[in-house]
């Protein structure tokens, strides 16, 4: 399940690298889409769209869905469903069925890799990526 983070998280700051040099924007993206740059368009090889909280990037009929409010300090969220969903449609990937997912989020949770993301006492069902477990432009320390 690491190497399916570190996947994940590798194709993210990809993609938002890509956006941040074509548009020049300082700052967490989320909060200048549409004020800095068009809310949805194509950068490089990336199709995106900036909707509510979150993101859709497709390149490569990889399919990247993760949220990026800035509401702790952490940029990097999702949900099962939308890992899941770029693990799916990943070449170099396998597939794997719920339960093994499940499994392997709380493996990088002990691993101290993500979080759970908690609001006001209630876990959401949403985790995070910890900022500390990457290290530099990208996640190869993962």
């Amino acid at each position: 399940m690491v190497e399916e983070l570190k996947k994940y998280v590798d194709f993210i700051r990809e993609f938002e690298n890509s956006l941040t040099s074509e548009f020049d924007i300082n700052g967490n993206i989320w909060n200048r889409s549409g004020k800095d740059f068009p809310k949805s368009g194509k950068v490089k090889d990336y199709q995106y769209k900036f909707h509510g909280a979150g993101c859709e990037v497709i390149k490569n009929d990889i399919i990247c869905e993760y949220d990026i409010a800035p509401l702790n300090g952490r940029d990097i969220k999702f949900s099962p469903w939308k890992f899941s969903k770029f693990i799916e449609s990943h070449p170099d990937l396998n597939i794997i069925n719920r339960h093994d997912l499940e499994l392997g989020l709380l493996f990088l949770v002990n691993e101290k890799k993500i979080s759970k993301l908690i609001i006001d006492g209630i876990e959401t069902g949403v985790y995070e990526v910890i900022p500390s477990s990457v290290i530099g432009p990208d996640s190869a320390d993962l």
